[in-house]
């Protein structure tokens, strides 16, 4: 794909940040080829983010974009120290607009990805850290995002999916047969947890003190610095939201299913935020759900992309690890 960022863009970009750019190069995440653009200059890099809008939510992005950076300035303003500082551009805002796309900056973080159990201890107590910092400034009148009812409605839609799986192309229809079922066994394990009274009374109190939630913790937006500080990037997706989400999501996207990586994980949080049985319970039960699943059959009528191919490989592949992942979260939450 071309350089979807000309030269004379960016350099019109980076100005309003005051920055003076010598080189600059696009550079790919997981889901998009051009997803950061990394300019050098004099002094350090930086990496100027284009914003693009969730489809989930209703609003414009520039609405999205707002609202992402108060929460960016109020975590800032709060002391919250495991992100890359977004700069001010020359309208005092953290954010500008160039022919409709919002675009900000932050220092380019070198480092390395996570690869021991220091590395996920710190990532638990970076996670803990921004629910701790954010559930002090939000009210409870903040708009919660409801993860719950979005993910019952992924469940529903594979299920009918599993239904039509012959209609499908041999390798989908060969997953399902493989796969599906157990899929909804894990579901409906999960839900019938949800609907008893210790975990509806949580989830009560945690929508009358809400936390700010990154959404998108993988492996990718989580780096090392080259000192040693663990550093989220990409705070797109950040939400008022679940924390337990939040917890269980990362878990998923960044352990590997390695027992001994989801305990350091968890270890680093409760350091800072300790949990209760039906916390953990709550954990547990969520990180059972089949989610790669779900987004890998959402779209049926749509050509498969490669990573939603990906994942339901990647899923066969790890199928004995998960299940070993399962059960050390189902200990975990007796102790």
């Amino acid at each position: 794909m071309a350089n979807s960022y000309p030269k004379t863009r960016i350099r019109r970009v980076v100005h309003r940040f005051g920055l003076v750019p010598l080189s600059s190069n696009t550079v790919a995440s997981f889901y998009r080829k051009n997803a950061v653009i990394r300019v050098q200059t004099k002094s350090e890099a930086y990496a100027v983010k284009p914003f693009f809008r969730s489809l989930s939510l209703h609003s414009s992005t520039v609405d999205q974009m707002k609202t992402t950076a108060n929460y960016i300035q109020l975590l800032m303003d709060n002391g919250f120290s495991c992100m890359p500082k977004w700069l001010t551009c020359t309208s005092g805002k953290l954010w500008t607009l160039h022919k409709g796309r919002p675009y900000y900056v932050t220092p380019w973080i070198k480092g390395r990805k996570l690869e021991n159990q220091e590395d996920y201890e710190k990532l638990g107590q970076a996670l803990a850290s921004l629910h701790i910092t954010s559930s002090h400034f939000l009210s409870k009148k903040a708009p919660f995002y409801d993860h719950i009812e979005l993910w019952k409605s992924h469940d529903r839609l594979f299920r009918r999916q599993m239904m039509k799986a012959y209609q499908t192309d041999i390798k989908i229809r060969r997953w399902y047969k493989k796969f599906g079922k157990s899929c909804n066994r894990f579901s409906d394990r999960s839900w019938a947890e949800l609907k008893r009274p210790e975990i509806v009374n949580l989830l009560r109190k945690e929508r009358i003190r809400p936390v700010l939630i990154h959404n998108d913790i993988t492996s990718y937006n989580v780096i090392i610095s080259d000192d040693g500080q663990l550093f989220i990037i990409d705070w797109d997706r950040i939400k008022v939201g679940s924390m337990y989400i939040d917890i269980a999501a990362a878990l998923t996207n960044t352990t590997q299913f390695n027992p001994v990586f989801i305990y350091s994980f968890l270890k680093g949080y409760e350091e800072l935020h300790p949990l209760n049985q039906t916390e953990r319970k709550w954990i547990a039960s969520l990180y059972r759900l089949p989610r790669e699943a779900w987004h890998a059959t959402r779209f049926p009528n749509r050509p498969r992309s490669r990573n939603e191919r990906n994942m339901l490989e990647i899923m066969e592949q790890t199928w004995l690890l998960r299940l070993k992942a399962m059960d050390f979260l189902e200990e975990w939450t007796h102790h």
